[in-house]
């Protein structure tokens, strides 16, 4: 199964560029903060706001590319390339830049032209595999890019661990914009066109041009869905260090030991839900990620022991897997001529739920408490598995 996926033109590029990314992004993310508040100055606040601009930014630029990649007229190689590019330039203003207002305001506009390198990436690789001849593996081929993604988030932040140890924040950034650049240059040497004449799905299909999804049930309501399940999983990612430091009252080595051993679950379980993906339906895999979620975050307000949540990690990780190793392949299958737009409406839910998410959890936490806000968490992924139950799997026919 994997000979084949090796078979597909630029697949190989595709899966070592999403470990690249992963990688890239892993480095800086975990330790800018920290860079934010002791380096640059900003207060919490400010942090708060860099972090809301730049996924206004990303929503709205992945947004306005979305209405025109999948048209034919635009080079999505050249799209990437222009993202990725963007995205060296937003991380390499460490260098240069040194006001917060400044620093705020570049970041944002930055991170936001940088983020339809990950779409548009996952928009070519499905044209490769429709023209070929493992299109009936599109999921799990999906499935396993992502898991080269986590792959390289995996070992990011113990790349960024040593850059920041020998050449302190320079390192990070610098390392930060070398993969990016790395990536942009396999992309320009090595990617190959793939002729797209008629795209190639199953049923009638008449649409010329990509559907309003303000517009469509079949659109609306797993985004919807989508955005409440990454709400819960943002809620648990911005409260757990407080809830097993301040709350538990345990030392912070047990924060990298949860964050760590979930990444390294993450890729087998999405290898392994790749090959199931192609004996069940991607909603049903999805209420099960949902359950396990759910469970999990319920678990913690039960157990209130950072031992079981270390245990809990197995559950985590196949909610995590799920959504986001073949929740791409939920809406590239609704939209198949349009990989472009739905990869885009994957990226834009994640980015919307990650904001809400980091908003909700410290409105939550100080509402209900540390020892109570994974309780909420879990009801924003029952909310979002009861709207993933009433949608099915179909194509979009206009």
């Amino acid at each position: 199964m994997f000979r084949a996926l090796l078979q597909i033109k630029n697949y190989r590029l595709f899966a070592v560029n999403m470990m690249l990314l992963g990688m890239a992004i892993a480095i800086t993310i975990p330790f800018l903060v920290l860079f934010a508040t002791n380096e640059l100055g900003m207060t919490t606040t400010q942090f708060g706001i860099l972090l809301a601009l730049a996924a206004i930014s990303q929503f709205s630029v992945n947004a306005i590319v979305a209405r025109f990649s999948d048209n034919g007229k635009v080079n999505r190689k050249l799209l990437v390339i222009i993202a990725l590019f963007m995205g060296a330039m937003s991380f390499s203003i460490y260098f240069y830049v040194h006001n917060i207002w400044l620093f705020i305001v570049l970041y944002a506009v930055l991170q936001g032209l940088f983020a339809p390198a990950m779409p548009q990436l996952y928009a070519s690789a499905r044209e490769a595999i429709n023209q070929s001849s493992s299109r009936n593996r599109a999921k799990f081929a999906n499935t396993v890019l992502r898991s080269m993604f986590s792959f390289g988030f995996l070992f990011g932040p113990l790349i960024g661990s040593l850059l920041n140890r020998t050449m302190g924040y320079a390192g990070l950034f610098g390392g930060t914009v070398a993969v990016i650049l790395i990536t942009l240059i396999l992309q320009i040497f090595f990617f190959k066109d793939v002729k797209v004449e008629h795209p190639i799905e199953e049923g009638p299909h008449v649409e010329t041009k990509a559907p309003s999804m303000l517009r469509e049930k079949s659109l609306i309501i797993p985004f919807l869905a989508f955005i409440l399940l990454h709400i819960g999983q943002w809620m648990y990612t911005l409260n757990m260090p407080l809830f097993v430091t301040s709350y538990l009252h345990e030392s912070e080595d047990y924060v990298g030991y949860l964050a760590s051993l979930c990444a390294g679950l993450e890729v087998p379980f999405m290898i392994i839900l790749g090959v199931l993906s192609s004996k069940l339906e991607t909603r049903t895999l999805l209420i099960l990620g949902a359950i396990s979620g759910a469970l999990f975050f319920f678990s913690i307000g039960v157990f209130d022991d950072v031992r079981m949540m270390l245990v809990g990690q197995i559950f985590l990780a196949m909610f995590l897997a799920i959504l986001l190793g073949i929740g791409i392949s939920y809406f590239q299958d609704i939209l198949p001529a349009f990989p472009g737009y739905a990869s885009t409406l994957f990226a834009n839910a994640m980015v919307i739920g990650q904001l809400l998410g980091n908003l909700l959890g410290g409105v939550m936490s100080q509402f209900v408490g540390l020892g109570n806000v994974f309780y909420v968490s879990a009801a924003s992924l029952v909310l979002g598995m009861i709207l993933i139950f009433f949608t099915k799997e179909q194509k979009f026919i206009e």
